[in-house]
């Protein structure tokens, strides 16, 4: 790769998956010693003059984007802090900036999949600031790419999946939310997609904005849960699948801060990065195996 990438966020899971497939490829982040507690805005600018990278891939605060369900406010106000000054070097140096974003920027009343040229209408107060953070990295950035994800899956103790997967087999039988729809996309899918769009872009592609990213196939959260249920059987996990009770998506605390309809759009994606959709059940099994 000829640009020079600093990646902030090695220690993330996302980081790991990112910097593993990266070197398969020969190719190397820049690196910087993370803190022990929060990201601190102040260093941005000595990590970047230092380093003089060409781009930034900015995966400081992927767990608490993708996996923590009800972030605290001490948390979105250090996110915000950094996520802020970040884009103001970013946009002074004219760098590169790679950043992710959720389906909270959206409040699931549309009933088709989101596109990228859909009003940000964020629900909760962790949507409401990727919205502000989207927002201002498209204001103020000249060269910048946004990429945006529905429903993560990765092996966090108390992430979407585990929390899914501990309802499971807690009993004979569970209530789950009938009208949750979204695009589950394993970690290791996500980070073949980030990596992909940085790789587009070292080859001279001027093709910044926002996009979003679709697994192959939309779920509701009932069907996934029975997908599921079905591995767990057969790795052993469980005697047999619990029944599932639907109940209405509003009695749920995830109706709060979560869309009713979390489907993306990734077309525009695929034709301009040319980057083809993965189904998330061909990574279902090796999730499950790395709890």
């Amino acid at each position: 790769m000829r640009m020079r990438v600093l990646l902030l966020g090695k220690t993330s899971l996302l980081g790991q998956a990112l910097v593993a497939q990266a070197a398969l490829e020969d190719i190397e982040f820049l690196l910087v010693e993370e803190p022990p507690g929060s990201w601190e805005p102040a260093q941005v600018a000595g990590w970047l003059d230092a380093l003089q990278p060409d781009a930034v891939l900015d995966l400081s605060f992927y767990h608490q984007q993708f996996q923590v369900l009800d972030p605290t406010s001490e948390g979105l106000a250090a996110e915000r802090v950094f996520a802020r000054e970040l884009v103001t070097q970013c946009a002074g140096r004219d760098l590169l900036l790679y950043r992710l974003s959720s389906t909270r920027v959206f409040d699931g009343v549309k009933e088709q999949p989101y596109t990228e040229k859909d009003p940000l209408t964020p629900i909760g107060a962790h949507g409401a600031l990727q919205a502000e953070l989207d927002q201002l990295l498209e204001a103020q950035c000249r060269r910048h790419l946004l990429l945006r994800f529905s429903w993560v899956l990765d092996s966090s103790p108390e992430g979407m999946l585990q929390r899914l997967v501990s309802q499971l087999l807690a009993g004979d039988s569970v209530s789950l939310a009938e009208e949750w729809r979204g695009t589950p996309t394993p970690l290791e899918d996500m980070a073949r997609v980030v990596l992909a769009g940085l790789k587009q872009l070292d080859c001279g592609s001027e093709l910044y904005g926002c996009y979003h990213y679709a697994s192959a196939e939309v779920a509701s959260w009932i069907s996934f849960a029975r997908t599921l249920a079905q591995e767990l059987v057969m790795d052993g996990q469980l005697e047999r699948e619990p029944v599932i009770e639907p109940i209405p998506f509003d009695s749920q605390p995830a109706a709060a801060l979560e869309p009713r309809n979390a489907v993306l759009s990734g077309r525009r994606l695929l034709y301009a990065f040319g980057i083809k959709p993965r189904t998330w059940r061909v990574s279902l099994t090796g999730l499950l195996d790395s709890h």
